[in-house]
């Protein structure tokens, strides 16, 4: 077979997706053969469907509207003009419309009605051309594999085709395409529809693509009871989370749109846990880091995402020391794969371990489930994990002794760059050399406390003193120790990293507004950190950038090395209100919010070019940033926490709201059956005159709201 085109664009791309299924197409509702946009029909990490494009008469009909926006549909409006001259030698032309309207769950479901607009009758010749390539996602994205399994060969049978595929891990994978009513002409690859249609009469026509791993059998269903269920989840999904409304249009719109895009990635694993998946197309999978951040992210919204995401990262949790994986005893995975590469032993996805800040992670976002749910009996439950999870800080870690953990590749497909900036490029000094391994990041020093001074807390409650006390004093030394080693006097800023001989990568990046989130910043360090964060060099009028413009290696374009991520700057301004720096967490904010004006759909993208606003009139899409993405569709719940200055401790009953200040934009904001352990309270918020003044217009449930100003 051979090698996929490279995939160069996917900003125009059309996604839906449910649970572990996704599609991608063109605005056509098509997949073209050798696109370089990755369309295609994947499922359980394989792409079920390489092709699917139709013809009109030969002819590839004229595109009049496309729209996946609710997230797990398509509709698709076309257009056939028949252009003629009449008796009396007037020009004139009939339409034939052709409406697409697709559904995914379980089976891609599509429905095509063809309607005749014109004055006389005219005979329509539908065509489908179709195949399935099976690659791997990994295949999908480059990876270059020296022998592939048997493609079969097709089975024709009646109304319906069946393509398959054995791969090297010994298993068969299915695409079943049903045409109804039976095609007039079906081929391995190819079907048409000869429909004689009169005026202002319609035919419709369905198709069902059916995607099956192994020896599993899809039920099959009507596409209208399928889109009814669907409708249902997504109303009752809203009904469990935070509900919003705003005096501002596009804030709005950008709530709304992160609840849905958030129903959308979730997916469900075998035992009927709930996760998040990290973002379409590229990690749709059950990430470590990714997750995590979500998950903290929208816990004002739905806190039971962050414990099932816990849950299911805590059942895969490291067991042995395995170079190939990098797995370790205790350490929380970077990705997981089900796909024909992971089974087959080609990658290390099994799950894979090659992230030096989830471990971290899972446990400051064990904290937080606990501070907004008050579930001890849940924190009981992970505290094997938790204890498994502190080990491996101290055992391994921290490789050598020094107090800091860090990291280097160990497996032979492993990631060079294992903190959120995992790109082989993220880490170098100003001129661009690349940091040699083992690398202590700044950030990860920052979660590492944070994550032992929560744990502390847990381990108090738990009455286990002695832990308590320890992990107390490991963490002021280990804030000591950074503020020492990481501190860069000179540039009045925090290194990007210790590398291997422990000397400091002083590169200007947006790193170290993490430190402000987890709190390891002295305060005598962190004004000097905010001015820093909002210069030009790295404030870029449309958010943070992720390295400074001053530095040789600056890219705009670059993934790591330039770019803009919201979910970063999310962060960033997260920590600047924790230390008190309003102003600039607003200023950090609102940059955000005047570039997500641009973004369709009111998404904000995986990440954009890092631009300045006085160079360019609208934030620059970055050609192959997923969308949606699950921690970019997390940044404006956690904007908004950062407005409201919400904090929760349910254990106590109580809600605080520290120095709440809405915009200058933004007049109003009600927020409705927010959970806090078990009660629920619906808050209005509201901004006259630059003073934010605070309303608890229903509260049900023991709870008492604590207001800061």
């Amino acid at each position: 077979m051979p090698k996929p085109p490279a995939t160069l664009d996917i900003r125009e791309v059309q996604v839906i997706k449910d649970d572990r299924a996704f599609f991608l197409s063109d605005r056509f509702g098509d997949v073209p053969a050798d696109n370089t946009a990755a369309l295609g029909l994947y499922y359980r990490d394989t792409r079920f469907l390489s092709r699917l494009e139709l013809t009109l008469n030969q002819l590839r009909p004229l595109l009049l509207h496309s729209s996946s926006e609710r997230d797990f549909s398509q509709i698709v409006e076309l257009v056939y003009p028949i252009r003629m001259v009449d008796f009396s030698g007037t020009a004139r032309k009939d339409n034939i419309s052709l409406q697409r309207s697709r559904v995914l769950s379980g089976s891609l479901y599509e429905r095509m009605r063809v309607r005749n607009f014109g004055m006389k009758p005219w005979r329509v010749r539908v065509a489908i051309d179709f195949d399935a390539d099976f690659l791997d996602l990994f295949e999908v994205r480059g990876f270059e594999r020296e022998r592939r399994g048997e493609l079969r060969a097709p089975a024709v049978n009646g109304d319906h085709v069946v393509l398959s595929y054995l791969g090297l891990d010994g298993v068969e994978r299915r695409t079943t395409l049903r045409f109804s009513p039976a095609p007039a002409l079906l081929e391995p690859t190819a079907a048409a529809f000869d429909l004689e249609l009169d005026p202002g009469e319609q035919a419709e026509l369905s198709l069902e693509v059916t995607p099956e791993v192994g020896e599993g059998a899809w039920k099959r269903r009507a596409m209208r009871y399928v889109e009814d269920e669907l409708e249902r989840d997504y109303a009752s999904w809203r009904k469990t989370c935070t509900r919003f409304r705003t005096s501002n249009v596009q804030l709005s719109a950008f709530l709304d749109r992160a609840i849905l895009d958030l129903r959308m990635l979730t997916s469900t694993d075998e035992d009927g846990t709930r996760y998040i998946d990290a973002g379409v197309p590229w990690f749709s999978a059950l990430f470590g880091r990714d997750s995590l951040i979500t998950a903290y992210q929208v816990l004002a919204v739905s806190p039971d995402l962050a414990w099932g995401t816990l849950r299911g990262l805590a059942a895969l949790q490291g067991k042995q020391d395995d170079e190939w994986r990098e797995e370790e005893p205790g350490k929380i995975l970077h990705e997981v794969r089900v796909g024909e590469l992971a089974a087959a032993g080609e990658i290390p996805h099994t799950p894979y371990f090659g992230s030096i800040d989830s471990t971290p992670l899972w446990l400051i976002v064990l904290a937080a489930a606990y501070r907004w749910t008050g579930d001890l009996d849940a924190v009981r439950e992970l505290w094997p994990n938790a204890l498994a999870a502190l080990r491996w800080i101290d055992e391994h870690g921290d490789r050598d002794g020094d107090g800091y953990v860090e990291y280097v590749k160990r497996s032979t497909r492993g990631l060079d760059n294992q903190g959120w900036k995992d790109s082989f490029d993220a880490i170098a000094f100003p001129d661009g050399t690349l940091a040699d391994p083992p690398i202590a990041l700044v950030e990860v020093q920052a979660y590492v406390y944070l994550a032992k001074v929560r744990m502390a807390e847990l381990a108090r409650l738990l009455d286990e003193t002695d832990l308590a006390a320890r992990l107390e004093r490991e963490a002021a030394a280990l804030k000591e120790r950074f503020n020492r080693d990481f501190w860069l006097p000179d540039t009045g800023y925090y290194a990007l990293a210790l590398d291997g001989e422990k000397r400091p990568v002083p590169t200007i990046t947006s790193n170290p507004g993490h430190a402000l989130w987890a709190g390891i910043v002295d305060d005598d360090k962190a004004a000097a950190v905010a001015r820093m964060l909002l210069s030009p060099a790295l404030a870029s009028g449309w958010g943070i950038r992720t390295l400074a413009t001053k530095q040789p290696a600056f890219d705009p374009i670059g993934y790591h090395t330039g770019s803009i991520w919201p979910h970063d700057n999310a962060l960033i301004a997260h920590g600047l209100k924790r230390y008190g720096f309003d102003d600039e967490a607003q200023a950090v904010l609102d940059q955000l919010t005047l570039a997500g004006a641009f973004f369709p759909y009111s998404r904000f993208p995986e990440l954009f070019c890092g631009f300045s606003s006085d160079e360019v009139p609208v934030p620059v899409e970055y050609p192959v940033a997923c969308r949606p993405q699950a921690w970019a569709s997390g940044t404006p719940l956690m904007m908004l926490r950062s407005y409201g200055g919400f904090t929760a401790d349910a254990a106590n009953h109580r809600l605080y709201i520290v120095r709440p200040r809405l915009p200058r934009w933004l007049d109003r904001v009600e927020l409705g059956g927010m959970r806090v352990g078990d009660a629920r309270l619906d808050i209005v918020v509201t901004n006259r005159d630059g003073v934010t003044a605070i309303e608890i217009p229903r509260k049900e449930g023991e709870l008492e709201v604590l207001i800061r100003q």
